[in-house]
């Protein structure tokens, strides 16, 4: 572009009139482009160096054994063997392979040698790494070439501004002397706009070149980062080294074990009002893992017994009181392999689930929030059926099941249930009634477990006709063992257990003496003739300085050595059938003040804030015969802790 001679002067005087005021610095945002969160599956394979005499092998897991903190894999591969020694590779296994538990068979030939070897699944020196940080780093100088072309240009634009302002103040001035040329000023103010429409269109193609550059510059920058990642990443390779007198196909069984599985039963129980007297009862496993395996169409076996027991041969040695060395080396021989595994998974399975999943985008966008949401359930679980299974095998018990079909369960942490047992049971159908504990009578099954395995502890699904009727518990049913299980809430049995004040004293002196009666209501709300078990109980005293006596009991019953009563009652239709119980407490009155101290000291520890999570059931608990407990819910009638009789003195007390 030519600029007139008279433009020229103007422009000079501009310049020195800016050189002495100065210009103001240019605002220009010089922040590389954000980084984006990754919306791809995982990196790009990156190869890993194998070794020279090694052929890899096509592996599938065929058997997995789930125990409470972990599983027991076996992987089969064929390979084919001869007379000369040849190394055959499981490759691409997790990094958490509990080393010291792998064991090797084969159909065909001799084992020579097993090892495990861990590698990163990429290196500083990798040619695949070193191009994509080359070509990471040439992106990053473009854009960063562009940067400067776009901050030249807006000081180019600022430069135009002060001249656009010096000539608007030259021309007021000139126009007071009288000294304006309008040609000239004219030829200024083309020259200013051709030169800041120039100015902008440049700045557009750097700023469209830019914005070709930036998504091609993210996702190197996210390649980059998901390859560093793969440098913190190990996996396992096992190396089985076979000879065999001839040439032969074989059949290699690989077996280890790996972290990140767990596992609790749960049961279902089915009953039909056509047919009361059967029962069906279905047992699951709900099984839950992100050991990131591939499970599918593999055998499932579900274990109670301990993973870490010794695979020595068993013997005795020598009962030394106070030395602890020999305990200590086996322990540590046993669990040192293991405990290394569980540091890797805890360190490295979300990055490897990450890296191999197979999802939708949406499910790889939400995949944080997912992974943490089922590792917090798989440590609820897998903290609930460690003590669950410690206890079942205190009392001598481990028990063995195998699933029924082949699930496909999932890598990523989601339960998945799959059956273990299946029986119909003789059962009998009872109400029972007991107001001291619930102010609703409830309807059970007597059965007997005769089937060919036990049933463990776990949650009951309760059906009947179909319909689902809520959740009750099971506890430990050993084979031939008789049990019970609440079926639901007879509503048409109206219960109620009272105090009766008018004949109800307590006369406090050095020894208090208190007599109590109880009025037990039970009153038949239907149109049908209700048999029922009523029960209830008086105090049994085990401190001789408490006595009791003037027992006195309407119906014709009388307690038994535990002091419990118990009624079978029919009822007709709107019958209602009235007891009494009522006997007299000679005690101290020391020990209700003792009691009273030991309570409140109690609650005040329990209104401290914990530091540890709060079990599960723990906290504060009525005991049986309290007036102020509140009434047990039928889904699950509660098992109560002993309830002293000093306890009980102290709630009866608050009545007169």
């Amino acid at each position: 572009m030519t600029v007139p001679r008279n433009v020229v002067g103007w422009i000079l005087a501009c310049g020195a009139s800016i050189m002495v005021t100065g210009c103001p610095k240019p605002e220009v945002e010089t922040s590389p482009p954000h980084s984006m969160t990754s919306d791809v599956t995982g990196p790009a394979t990156v190869e890993v160096p194998e070794s020279s005499n090694a052929q890899a092998l096509s592996s599938k897991v065929t058997k997995v054994t789930v125990y409470s903190d972990r599983a027991r894999v076996t992987r089969q591969a064929t390979a084919k063997v001869s007379t000369e020694t040849t190394v055959f590779a499981f490759r691409k296994l997790p990094g958490w392979v509990d080393d010291g538990s792998v064991r090797v068979s084969v159909s065909a030939g001799r084992i020579v040698d097993v090892r495990v070897e861990r590698s990163f699944l990429a290196r500083a020196t990798d040619q695949t790494y070193r191009k994509a940080k080359d070509k990471h780093q040439a992106l990053t100088n473009q854009l960063a070439a562009l940067d400067d072309e776009i901050k030249v240009l807006a000081a180019q634009k600022q430069q135009i501004e002060a001249i656009k302002a010096f000539s608007l103040e030259k021309i007021t001035k000139d126009t007071t002397v009288g000294k304006v040329s309008v040609k000239s000023y004219g030829e200024v103010l083309t020259f200013i706009s051709d030169s800041l429409r120039a100015t902008a269109k440049a700045r557009r193609a750097v700023q469209l070149s830019r914005n070709k550059i930036t998504p091609e510059f993210q996702a190197s920058q996210r390649r980059l980062a998901e390859m560093k990642n793969l440098m913190k990443l190990e996996e396992t390779t096992v190396l089985v080294t076979l000879q065999s007198s001839r040439e032969a196909s074989c059949i290699i069984d690989m077996t280890y074990m790996i972290p990140g599985a767990t596992w609790e039963p749960m049961h279902e129980l089915r009953v039909s009002s056509s047919d009361a007297n059967k029962a069906e009862v279905t047992s699951y496993a709900a099984v839950t893992q992100t050991s990131g395996e591939d499970w599918r169409g593999a055998q499932l076996s579900f274990s109670t017994q301990s993973s870490v027991r010794s695979v020595r041969i068993p013997e005795l040695e020598a009962l030394t009181l106070g030395d602890t060395h020999t305990a200590t080396r086996i322990l540590t021989s046993k669990m040192s392999s293991f405990t290394r595994a569980q540091k890797a998974f805890q360190g490295q399975s979300k990055l490897w689930n990450k890296v191999h999943q197979k999802a939708s985008a949406q499910a790889r966008l939400n995949f944080d929030q997912v992974y943490k949401s089922n590792m917090e359930y798989l440590q609820v679980v897998q903290n609930k059926t460690v003590r669950i299974f410690e206890s079942l095998q205190k009392r001598g018990t481990t028990a063995h099941f195998k699933a029924k079909a082949a699930p496909n369960v999932r890598g990523d942490g989601h339960p998945v249930r799959t059956r273990i047992g299946h029986s119909t049971l003789r059962a009998k159908q009872k109400i029972v009634a007991v107001p001291e504990q619930s102010l609703n009578a409830a309807r059970t099954l007597e059965m007997t477990n005769s089937t060919g395995q036990s049933f463990l502890p776990g949650k009951v699904a309760l059906y009947r006709d179909g319909a689902f009727l809520g959740m009750t518990a099971m506890d430990f049913i050993a084979q031939g063992e008789r049990f019970a299980l609440f079926l639901s809430v007879a509503d048409h049995l109206k219960l109620s257990r009272k105090l009766d004040k008018k004949h109800s004293t307590l006369v406090r002196k050095k020894r208090n003496k208190m007599l109590v009666a109880f009025n037990v209501t039970v009153e038949n709300l239907s149109a049908v003739q209700t048999a029922l078990a009523l029960a209830d109980r008086i105090p049994l005293s085990e401190n001789k300085n408490i006595k009791i006596d003037r027992v006195k009991i309407t119906g014709g019953v009388k307690p038994d050595s535990r002091g419990l009563l118990h009624w079978k009652l029919t009822l007709k239709p709107r019958e209602k059938r009235k007891f009494r119980i009522s006997y007299r407490v000679e005690y101290p009155s020391v020990l209700v003040l003792e009691t009273r101290r030991k309570r409140a000291r109690t609650e005040a520890m329990n209104r401290r804030p914990r530091r540890s999570r709060k079990r599960r059931g723990s906290g504060t608990q009525f005991a049986p015969g309290t007036l102020n407990a509140p009434a047990a819910s039928p889904a699950r009638p509660v098992q109560q802790q002993k309830y002293k009789i000093e306890d009980q003195l102290l709630d009866l007390e608050k009545n007169f």
